[in-house]
């Protein structure tokens, strides 16, 4: 606890080891591959563990029961969203919310920046097994993969599959070139595909030769895209994005994939455009109201679907849990996360346990 140790010196206390006590952390389930990662962790903090739902999590913050403690890792799988119900029964102690996931929509954080928390996410750690994921799609889609599997296992061999289409020299159309667009550009370069992008903001014209993509306009990529993949995160602005004006300008006959978020896309007029053939095959790893999925997707012989893995592989999980307790361990330890989605302006990790009026009693205290 040298570290603690030496930033409670800074304030001119004069302390021994004995006085100084691990800040406790809540954890929202548990660490399941990063194992070395954890036991350093537990080095500098004390960890919590909250397995109770999100109506017993915020009892248990009205209660007081985690007054003092200085972080949680938050495992959105155990609990959901972080809503502003929750956030208002936060108590003023926790400074940072380290998150196990790349996403945060539906997530109250200008709640928390108001209550002076900072958010962490892990993003970059997920673009290569979800563009593999989207790759996966496109194959199934124009190649019409899942329907010649449903029809091997139904005993009928290829009976019924209609011929597929090449993926070299297709256009592909990316929305988003963040991390996992780019990604999803030098996959589908190495098969021959024509990529173009949109981007709310151009690339670097060197990042586009080097990932040898094209910026074009929203409606450019639409009429021309002979697949078209959704990259971008969920927001105001994107719900709904796609949607039947949208289908209307695509090309007959598209490839239409999504490996985003579900609400990006207004999935009754994706049906409506795969029943009248605009849509020629749509790939989904996500859906609007998931986990529940429209039954005419679900019927669509013409759709391969995932129900939301295009992340669950061994190396992210792992990769997601390293980052998650260095976000943490880092901004409680010096003041900075590696990946921060907010900014709390003045915010001091936890030196502001600290501050000038707390003598080392109440200190020990809020730290125990």
């Amino acid at each position: 606890m040298n570290w603690l140790k030496t930033k409670m010196g800074s304030h001119g206390w004069d302390v021994s080891d004995d006085d100084v006590k691990k800040p406790n952390v809540l954890f929202l389930g548990p660490i399941i591959a990063a194992t070395q990662e954890l036991e350093d962790f537990e080095e500098y903090f004390t960890i919590k563990y909250h397995d109770g739902d999100c109506q017993e999590l915020i009892s248990h913050c009205k209660k007081g029961k985690y007054d003092g403690y200085a972080g949680i890792l938050w495992n959105k799988s155990t609990i959901g969203p972080i809503d502003k119900e929750i956030v208002s029964a936060f108590p003023s102690s926790i400074a940072v919310i380290s998150l196990l996931a790349a996403g945060y929509d539906g997530y109250d954080i200008d709640g928390c920046t108001a209550k002076g928390i900072t958010v962490t996410n892990t993003p970059g750690v997920v673009s290569a097994p979800t563009a593999d994921t989207a790759m996966f799609l496109i194959l199934g889609c124009l190649r019409h993969f899942s329907q010649g599997q449903t029809s091997l296992r139904e005993d009928k061999w290829n009976h019924g599959v209609p011929r597929g289409r090449e993926l070299g020299s297709k256009s592909i159309g990316v929305i988003g070139m963040g991390g996992i667009g780019k990604a999803i550009a030098k996959r589908a370069n190495a098969f021959g595909m024509m990529v173009n992008y949109y981007n709310r903001k151009r690339l670097d014209i060197r990042v586009e030769a080097e990932y040898n993509t094209q910026f074009v306009a929203f409606e450019t990529l639409l009429r021309e895209s002979d697949v078209i993949v959704i990259c971008v995160p969920l927001n105001d602005s994107t719900r709904h994005m796609i949607s039947t004006t949208q289908f209307e300008k695509m090309k007959k006959g598209v490839v239409f994939v999504n490996i985003s978020r579900g609400p990006i896309v207004d999935e009754a007029a994706l049906v409506q455009a795969l029943e009248s053939g605009r849509v020629a095959s749509a790939g989904l790893d996500v859906y609007e109201f998931e986990p529940k999925v429209h039954e005419a997707l679900l019927k669509h012989p013409q759709c391969t679907l995932l129900p939301h893995m295009g992340t669950t592989t061994e190396e992210s999980i792992l990769d997601m849990e390293k980052l998650a307790l260095r976000n943490m361990k880092k901004f409680l330890m010096n003041g900075e996360a590696i990946a921060a989605v907010n900014k709390v302006e003045g915010s001091k990790p936890l030196e502001h346990v600290m501050s000038d009026g707390i003598d080392i009693s109440q200190l020990s205290i809020t730290l125990q």
